[in-house]
């Protein structure tokens, strides 16, 4: 060997020594134990990164490690509110560089919490550090000098959001650990984020549900290893009300969590909102495949294109595969809990995780079309079997969270100038470009309706307010009153885009939810936008919060007549006045100088009713007029029915909703399960029985869980102490099956009233409750993405597909009860359902010329899909193959025995969006007598 060549060896091997000699993980220490530990619970050395390989030392604040005694995403452990919120707030006692608070509280009374993380000199200044993004966020009080000069010394808020979605389990214990690194690291990259950032960390946005998880995984999966043979992985309630669709809540805000979130948004302003879930192998960072909402600056789009990417090619050069982006959802509907952000001038975000929905290790299986090479998925996942544990879904997490959060620490400045340029866009598109405004008129039928869809704009900080005179503009003259949405302000997007229809594309890809938003049509209302800039020159009054019309009670006599002019408020009103006897007449009549419509309201003298109907019109609304005598006009009695609302164990999510409507109203009904539905006696406890949707095959919708599971009980234990809300089982396994089938058809066919919605109406239309209906095409709605593949493709393959439109409809019967305060001609929200064909008087019963199907009885049709006179089918959204749709029945009323069954072909109750379409619902309710002895 040369002497060059033993020199070049010696030189090699110094170096290597040299390089050996200084730790990966310096200046950090590793605590002792953790780095073995995280490598020992890591399925695959190629699932985790050098960052989140250990967890380091300090000497005064504990680690997640120490306080729970194993690693964060250990095996076989879970941590709760108790133990989460305990470790939260021992962190934020230990450091200077963590404060702990209270956004909130669930529906069940837990706190929901956030970390603030940030350097000693953040900490400090977080009051500062609000006021300054509070200012950047509306540039008509700021402008651009006072800007830059706020950015030079402001910081971009980078907020994170976990365990939304209760089975998702891995996000809590990821983010108490990012929160501890942050707290405690000494990496350059790590003080870069904390001197740049100020990182806030929800690690429970939805207690309740958290803890019924914890306590699921520990009743009914720990030691369970076994993927293909878990029993099921979820608790049958995360909250109150809601189950995947608390995630469907933004334009809304019922739930606590969304308010909770809210609240925080607009006291902080953060840059980024980044919801924490997991669906997806192995990691998938969203920014959507298009079409993309015109109403969202584009900026935001190119911001979040720019971090997706970052974290891709970050940890693919980390080598950790089956990151990817882009192929997941459409970013066009924007109603998600981080869609806070994306409507208000920030950046909404997420992650798709390769979750196991347990604290165990699985051998889970990768399918091809999910290991391909794609350019979105640079370095595929292995194909086939993988050992996934709850620590690489960690890993994953929080490797691309750091990635994140250090590509925003080195664009601090640039992402704040960003969010201030797209506060001043908005505003200035109001200032410039028509409309300038949108006039709701205040009584447009039902005033209340009006002004809860006013409340929901004021609720995401859209300025109304109220016209103190007449307005004179080029479409028209508004009277004083007049609801006035200017346009010059920084969240004129947001307010265009939830008051005009949506327009998504006919070839677009497939929805991932809902493609129709519009409040209006939401509400049957009109807001109409006026081109006419002198608006902004009248004199208005701003209003603060959500106006509460005054009802009235005008005329005299003994008699007590309530016009019929489409309210909403009729239900709850009825049940506000259960105590006296009420009649609706069935023919529009002439009183007191006015003209009553159908279904208008006669209360008859009665004692001490005077005061009830003034209550209640104070209360709701409402305006009532008294007169002398009882008009002569054919009317039907309508007594308070006794509802019964059966929630299956199998799917309560949808059905939340219809619970929450009724809650909100004050209207009592009977929450009913699967054992009292097999229990029978029905008749005896309620008249109407409600069955929302739910995204349950027929099988499913009687055999419900598997009894293979059971028993199963969902009850508080001393074991299980966040069972057993809002209704607790012996056993949730079973479903109804064929025992509740029957007796539901003997509830039917002894005279009670059932009322089916959506995929529910399966049950009655398929199940034998009814004959002579048959299923055309179609199947339950999630996508593939939402749901299960099976489901989706019988809904992609449909005849017809509306996922989530306001679609134009006709009463076949405008003289039905169901009618009541709806023109003949009008339009509902519908998702994509099943499609059922017109009734016939018989379905074949054999192959043979005679025995074919019988003539077409169209007399149950009550409302069909469709309008002759409108030019287009779609009011807002869009409809595949409405060819197919137009023409069948949208509600159906079928006689069974001695009752009757109403089937909705839609969900009138719909996320608590389309209150135009309750009042469908309600009628049934409060006409349940008449529709049951229809007359000739």
């Amino acid at each position: 060997m040369t002497r060059s060549a033993l020199a070049f060896l010696a030189l090699l091997c110094a170096v290597t020594t040299a390089a050996q000699s200084v730790s990966p993980t310096a200046p950090d220490v590793p605590e002792p134990g953790s780095v073995e530990a995280i490598a020992s619970a890591t399925g695959d050395p190629h699932f985790l990164s050098p960052w989140v390989s250990y967890l380091p030392q300090s000497s005064t604040v504990p680690s997640p490690r120490v306080f729970l005694g194993r690693i964060p995403g250990g095996p076989g452990e879970l941590a709760g509110t108790v133990k989460t919120y305990a470790y939260s707030r021992a962190l934020a006692a230990a450091s200077p560089r963590v404060r702990l608070f209270t956004i909130g509280r669930s529906e069940e009374g837990r706190e929901i919490l956030m970390l603030a993380v940030a350097d000693e000199a953040g900490i400090r200044d977080l009051d500062r550090l609000k006021a300054a993004t509070a200012s950047l966020a509306d540039p008509r009080r700021t402008d651009p000098t006072a800007a830059e000069k706020l950015i030079a010394a402001a910081r971009p808020i980078y907020y994170f959001n976990a365990a939304l979605h209760s089975d998702e389990t891995g996000s809590t214990e990821a983010t108490i650990e990012l929160a501890y690194r942050l707290a405690v690291s000494e990496l350059p990259m790590i003080r870069r984020i904390r001197e740049n950032l100020v990182v806030l960390i929800n690690p429970i946005s939805n207690p309740d549900g958290r803890d019924k998880v914890v306590d699921w995984f520990y009743r009914y999966l720990k030691g369970k290893t076994d993927f293909a043979t878990l029993p099921r992985q979820s608790p049958p309630y995360w909250s109150k009300y809601a189950f995947v669709d608390i995630n469907r809540d933004t334009h809304q805000q019922t739930h606590e969590t969304t308010k909770a979130v809210h609240r925080m948004f607009h006291e902080w302003h953060p840059t980024v909102v980044h919801d924490l879930h997991e669906g997806v192998p192995l990691l998938m960072t969203w920014n959507g495949t298009g079409p993309y909402n015109p109403n969202i600056d584009p900026i935001t789009y190119t911001e979040f294109l720019e971090l997706s990417f970052h974290e891709v090619q970050t940890m693919t050069a980390l080598g950790m595969p089956g990151v990817s982006t882009w192929n997941f959802g459409e970013a066009f509907a924007h109603l998600y809990l981080d869609s806070v952000a994306m409507n208000h001038n920030s950046i909404g975000r997420g992650y798709e995780t390769f979750g196991n929905g347990s604290a165990e290790t699985f051998r889970r299986t990768i399918e091809p079309s999910e290991s391909s090479m794609e350019w979105y998925r640079p370095l595929p996942p292995p194909s086939g079997e993988v050992t996934w544990s709850a620590r690489d879904n960690l890993n994953y997490q929080e490797t691309a969270a750091l990635a994140a959060l250090d590509y925003s620490a080195r664009g601090a400045k640039e992402m704040l100038r960003n969010f201030y340029k797209k506060g001043w866009d908005s505003w200035q598109k109001g200032v410039n470009e028509p409309p300038y405004a949108f006039l709701i008129p205040a009584d447009q039928g039902d005033p209340s309706r009006v002004a809860q869809m006013v409340g929901r704009l004021i609720g995401q900080h859209i300025e109304v307010a109220r016209a103190q005179s007449p307005l004179n503009l080029k479409e028209g003259s508004f009277p004083a009153g007049t609801y006035v949405v200017r346009l010059d302000q920084p969240y004129r997007n947001y307010a265009v885009d939830l008051l005009t229809p949506q327009h998504y594309p006919k070839d677009g890809s497939e929805p991932y939810d809902d493609v129709s938003w519009e409040l209006p049509a939401h509400y049957r209302l009109q807001a109409i936008p006026t081109a006419d800039a002198s608006v902004r020159a009248a004199s208005l009054s701003p209003l603060s919060e959500a106006p509460h019309p005054a009802g009235a009670v005008d005329g005299t006599g003994p008699v007590f007549l309530l016009k019929d002019t489409g309210q909403e408020g009729l239900l709850a009103a009825r049940y506000r006045l259960a105590n006296f006897t009420l009649e609706i007449a069935e023919h529009s009549f002439h009183a007191a100088g006015m003209n009553f419509p159908a279904g208008s309201w006669i209360i008859p003298a009665q004692d001490a009713r005077a005061k009830a109907v003034r209550a209640c019109a104070t209360e709701l609304g409402l305006d009532f007029t008294s007169v002398p005598a009882v008009p002569d006009v054919p009317r039907h009695p309508a007594k308070p029915a006794r509802i019964g609302v059966w929630v299956p164990w199998a799917d309560t999510d949808s059905i939340g909703w219809i619970r929450y409507s009724l809650d909100q109203r004050k209207v009592p009904y009977t929450y009913l399960r699967d054992e009292d539905i097999r229990a029978g006696g029905l008749r005896n406890r309620v008249d109407v029985l409600l069955y929302g949707h739910v995204d349950l095959e027929l099988a499913e919708q009687i055999q419900g869980l598997p009894k293979a599971w059971g028993p199963m009980p969902f009850k508080k234990t001393p074991e299980t102490p966040s069972f057993g809300t809002p209704a607790e089982s012996d056993d949730i396994t079973g479903g109804i099956g064929w025992e509740g089938l029957a007796q539901i058809q003997r509830f039917v066919e002894d005279g009670g009233l059932l009322v089916t919605l959506g995929s529910g109406s399966m049950l009655a239309l398929e199940g034998g409750i009814v004959r002579g209906v048959r299923r055309a095409a179609g199947g339950v709605p999630r996508s593939t993405q939402g749901g299960g593949a099976a489901s989706s493709a019988a809904s992609q393959n449909a005849a017809a597909r509306t996922p989530g439109a306001h679609v134009r409809v006709t009463f076949d019967r405008p003289d039905h009860p169901l009618a009541y305060g709806y023109p003949a001609r009008t339009h509902v929200f519908r998702q994509n359902f099943p499609l059922y064909d017109a009734p016939r008087r018989w379905l074949r019963m054999a192959y043979c010329t005679t025995c074919l199907d019988g003539p077409e009885d169209r007399s149950g049709i009550v409302l069909e899909w469709g309008d002759p006179s409108a030019s287009s089918f779609v009011v807002s959204g869009q409809a595949w193959g409405e060819e197919q749709l137009i023409g069948r029945p949208a509600i159906l009323d079928l006689p069974a025995g001695r009752g009757h069954v109403i089937s909705f072909n839609f969900n009138p109750l719909h996320r608590d969006l389309n209150r135009g379409d309750h009042r469908l619902v309600w009628n049934a309710i409060l006409n349940w007598q008449s529709i049951l002895s229809p007359k000739p």
